[in-house]
């Protein structure tokens, strides 16, 4: 969760960037380029292994505690499952960019895995379930931000008052900006899978291109994006020191 801390202030300072110049430093705004950022140093792919470590633990940690958590509801161990498998699948990225696939994480690379799985027999079909998932999984977290959910699974009954004023609003704020910005992704899957064209596949990195090169209004939604990208970073560190993460909730 330290590690997804870091990626996220790392995101947010690209997109800050992206509305600085309009995009024209040339660097994805996307994982592929905070990995390229954080790759430059030794010390830096050292960080990249330990996220991957890390991620992978939590992973693990997260599907057991939704084996294992009884007194959770079903739905709340089913999304912990799922999200102990979405992380175990989140460590490819940063070992397969430190094992010399530069691509990982990139716009280029989203449009070639959908290009492959729209060759499959019944692919399309596979993309909309995808882009389906997508929406589905960011609208709950809008769904969690509003109705605060996720304080079920926090510590913080010995945690100081303003603690837990804090938690309340960077969740709250933070989870559902995150939800707004990725949400769309699961949009342009659906329509690569309806018009049979991977091309429309877009992802973060294209979404925000696209603000970039707006007028003024462009690039101020796209500060309000790394704003909104810093207060979840806040959020999750947050969560890295209260989270009881081997549970369902």
């Amino acid at each position: 969760m330290a590690a997804r801390t870091g990626f996220y202030l790392l995101l947010a300072g690209l997109v800050a960037r992206a509305a600085f110049d309009r995009g024209a430093h040339g660097q994805q705004t996307n994982a592929n380029g905070a990995m390229s950022v954080i790759a430059q140093t030794a010390l830096g792919k050292a960080a990249l292994a330990a996220a991957a470590l890390g991620f992978l633990a939590f992973g693990v940690v997260r599907i057991a505690g939704a084996v294992r958590d009884r007194k959770a509801d079903t739905h709340r161990r089913v999304f912990a499952g799922l999200q102990g498998l979405f992380y175990m699948a989140l460590t490819w990225a940063p070992l397969s960019f430190l094992f010399g696939n530069t691509q990982a994480g990139s716009e280029q690379a989203q449009k070639q895995e959908t290009a492959s799985v729209l060759s499959w027999p019944g692919g399309r079909v596979i993309v909309i379930a995808l882009g389906l998932i997508v929406i589905g999984v960011f609208a709950w977290q809008i769904r969690t931000a509003v109705t605060q959910d996720y304080e079920d699974g926090l510590a913080l009954r010995r945690a100081p008052g303003w603690i837990c004023w804090l938690v309340d609003l960077v969740g709250t704020v933070g989870m559902t900006a995150r939800a707004v910005v990725f949400l769309p992704i699961g949009v342009f899957l659906i329509v690569a899978a309806a018009e049979a064209d991977p091309q429309h596949s877009k992802g973060l990195d294209a979404e925000l291109a696209a603000l970039a090169g707006q007028s003024w209004w462009g690039p101020a939604l796209l500060w309000l994006v790394a704003l909104g990208l810093v207060v979840f970073a806040l959020y999750s560190g947050l969560e890295a020191c209260y989270r009881k993460v081997a549970t369902a909730r």
